[in-house]
Parts: C-alpha cells; sequence; structure tokens
C-alpha cells in the first residue's frame, strides 16, 4: 500500500514537473517572439542578443530553482563565479563602447540590460550557495576551481585579442570573457561527475541553456568574425590578422566540452527520464 501511495506520488510530481517545464519554455519562447517583434530591427545581429536573453533565462531558473527548493544541492560556485568574470568582462566594454555590441536595434540597450540581470542574477545565486543556503551546498565536491582558468585566459587574451575599442584594457577585458566562457561549464560538468546520482530538470535545463546560449554566439560570430580581425600588421597584439579564428575557436571548444552532456540530456528527453551522472 505504502509503495503504491508513493509511486502515485511519484507521477504527481512528475507531471507538476513537466507542467512547470512547458510553461517556462513557454514564457521564453513567448518574450524571444515580444522582443523580436517590438524591440529589435530584425538584423543578423539578432543572435548575440537571443544568446544573452537565452543566458539570462539559464540563470534565472536555476535561481527559481534554489529559491524554491531552498537548496543548493548540484550547483558549482566555481562555474557561476566563471560566468560572474565572463559578464563584468564583456559589460566593461559593451557599457563604455559600441564596437562589440550587436547592429541591431535591440543592440542599443535591450542587449545591455539581458547582462546586467544575469550579471545580478549571478551575484544573488553566489550569495545563496555562499551564505544562506551554504549547508545544502556541495563546496566539498566543486573542486575544480575558476583560477584554473581564468589566469590562463587573462594572459591568452592580453596577448591576443582585437582592436576594436583601441583601448587595451576593454578590448583585453571582451576578449578575455570570450576565452573564459569556454571553459565556464567544466567545474559544473565535473562536480555532476563527482557527485554520481542523478540531475533534476531545472539544473539539466540551466546547463542545456547555456549551451544553446553559446550556439547562437557561435553562429553570429561565424558569419563575422573577419570583423574582428585587423587589416594591419603590428607587433602586439599578436597575431591580430587571424584574431576572430581564436574567436570561434573558444566558442566551440565550449560546445566540445558540453558534448556528452548534450548526448545525455537528449536521450533523457527521449526517454522522459532525469539525467543520470553514472553515465559520464
Amino acid at each position: 500500500m505504502k509503495v503504491k501511495i508513493k509511486n502515485k506520488f511519484e507521477k504527481e510530481d512528475n507531471i507538476l514537473n513537466k507542467i512547470n517545464d512547458f510553461i517556462f519554455w513557454g514564457i521564453l519562447i513567448l518574450i524571444i517572439i515580444i522582443v523580436y517583434i517590438l524591440i529589435s530591427s530584425k538584423e543578423y545581429s539578432f543572435l548575440l542578443v537571443l544568446s544573452s536573453l537565452i543566458q539570462t533565462f539559464s540563470f534565472l531558473i536555476i535561481l527559481l530553482k534554489v529559491i524554491k527548493f531552498k537548496n543548493c544541492n548540484g550547483l558549482s560556485l566555481n562555474t557561476l563565479i566563471c560566468y560572474l568574470l565572463v559578464l563584468f568582462g564583456r559589460l566593461s566594454s559593451n557599457l563604455f563602447y559600441v564596437t562589440y555590441l550587436p547592429n541591431d536595434d535591440s543592440g542599443d540597450w535591450f542587449y545591455q540590460l539581458t547582462e546586467i540581470i544575469s550579471f545580478t542574477l549571478i551575484i544573488y545565486l553566489i550569495y545563496l550557495i555562499k551564505i544562506k543556503f551554504n549547508e545544502t551546498s556541495d563546496l566539498n565536491l566543486d573542486n575544480i576551481k575558476y583560477y584554473y582558468f581564468t589566469i590562463p585566459c587573462l594572459i591568452i587574451a592580453f596577448f591576443i585579442h582585437p582592436t576594436l575599442n583601441s583601448n587595451i584594457l576593454t578590448d583585453t577585458l571582451w576578449t578575455f570573457s570570450i576565452y573564459l566562457q569556454a571553459f565556464s561549464i567544466f567545474p559544473q560538468i565535473q562536480l555532476f561527475i563527482n557527485k554520481k546520482g542523478k540531475i533534476e530538470n531545472y539544473t539539466s535545463n540551466y546547463i542545456a541553456l547555456c549551451g544553446l546560449s553559446t550556439l547562437f554566439s557561435i553562429l553570429y560570430w561565424f558569419d563575422c568574425y573577419n570583423y574582428l580581425n585587423s587589416w594591419d600588421i603590428v607587433l602586439f597584439p599578436l597575431f591580430s590578422q587571424s584574431v576572430g579564428y581564436f574567436i570561434l575557436f573558444f566558442q566551440f571548444l565550449q560546445l566540445f566540452i558540453m558534448i556528452d552532456f548534450y548526448y545525455l540530456y537528449f536521450k533523457s528527453l527521449c526517454k522522459r527520464k532525469e539525467i543520470n551522472t553514472l553515465s559520464f
């Protein structure tokens, strides 16, 4: 009898989770349509705005999970710190210069707004993990530290970066954000491997959206990477005539790092089950 009641509650919980998923995805699609119709000038560069908007929703969905369950279980603090630094690097350029902004009308203010919202959401998530719900976090298993990537990426960005701003600081920081984003998800993937067990839907959707955000960014820069290259032969920065290829390489690298996750993610969608990290 107890087993039947337990199974009944599990089925009801699964149905409720699916309804919540449909609502979330429905809201995301609706907002994308509204932004495209009312704010965008419908140029190709809207892909970059779309990338940023999806990224914002990725952090929003995981924040809703933490608040709803009062639990930070399964979340990598190091991944969030990496993304915080990524957004800091982008905003340090995009709030003061227009050269790396999308030409679409939504790049006049909406793109920056989504980046600021993402930045704010991450700060709040870090506060929840480190302070409010610290006892529920997996800090002991989150052993791939953010500084393993930040320092090397910053050094590479200093020597290899585009010069559209004609400002070594903001050009370097913007490039640093691209390089670091390639590795930002790695601590989260490693935490899954260390933790073992199942990944609930909120967290798997959060990671899937991060990758989808990168995909739209790649689609934009794949068409525009030549814009980042310099036509002048200079000694510094290095590889100034081919820096666009470095930008593309690091973005493809993030998707490569996520290949195993996406295989399991789509497999779980087909089977309508949660991802099992024992399969990593």
